[in-house]
């Protein structure tokens, strides 16, 4: 079964144009519309089966097509026909099964959506777990919470622990920007982890300016950061 299953009820328009990556999506209803914003993952139905294209939202527009005749103005809206169109570029497709693997990402794209194919928002739990398949985070694999995504507070975002734990790995951003709260957040995680003494033992937070401090603990024992 796919990880990503929509009812055609849940689309937030259709597809109204093809060229090559990028698509042309209408959507009819404004509400649906005000809720999209750019850079925003979409999934898209394919013309093969057991396949999800993805695409990044990379416009939104609503057009009137003419202005109102002074006779129509009771009509309200019928008065007032618009166009709302999302152009979406294509980024990759999420196959239900790869061979064994279930649930695989592919930057490429064996196919594009016919016309009239829904297209769906990824979001709140849908994107968690496509997310997850992104970073690798699925089956048995140990995940590390960072916390939500700044377009959507409702999924959360994840680190794969395993493949964090193989090479360094640095958190930078700008002043305000959660860096201590990621790195605390982390740490307190790792201490939970099978081998954890192992893994704190070899952890290190650098602050240049030597204010902030913060502990991980767990049953294990705990340490002072």
């Amino acid at each position: 079964m796919s990880m990503l299953d929509f009812a055609d009820a849940e689309a937030l328009g259709r597809v109204q144009s093809v060229d090559t990556a990028t698509v042309i999506v209408r959507v009819d209803d404004v509400d649906a519309l005000r809720a999209l914003q750019v850079n925003r993952l979409v999934a898209l139905q394919s013309s093969l089966a057991g396949h999800k294209l993805i695409g990044v939202i990379h416009k939104i527009t609503r057009t009137a097509l003419e202005e109102a005749k002074v006779a129509d103005v009771e009509r309200a809206d019928e008065a007032h026909p618009e166009v709302n169109l999302v152009r979406i570029t294509l980024i990759g497709t999420l196959l239900d099964r790869d061979g064994t693997r279930a649930n695989v990402f592919r930057r490429t794209l064996e196919t594009v959506p016919e016309i009239d194919a829904c297209c769906f928002a990824l979001e709140g739990e849908r994107l968690t777990r496509f997310m997850g398949v992104i970073s690798e985070v699925t089956g048995g694999a140990q995940r590390l919470s960072l916390g939500a995504y700044t377009l959507d507070p409702n999924a959360e975002a994840f680190v794969n622990g395993n493949r964090l734990f193989q090479r360094h790995a640095l958190v930078v951003g700008s002043t305000g920007s959660g860096k201590s709260w990621t790195t605390a957040r982390l740490l307190e995680q790792v201490a939970e982890l099978e081998s954890a003494s192992y893994r704190v033992r070899h952890a290190r937070r650098i602050c240049v300016h030597g204010r902030r401090r913060f502990r991980a603990s767990s049953s294990r024992g705990s340490g002072r950061y």
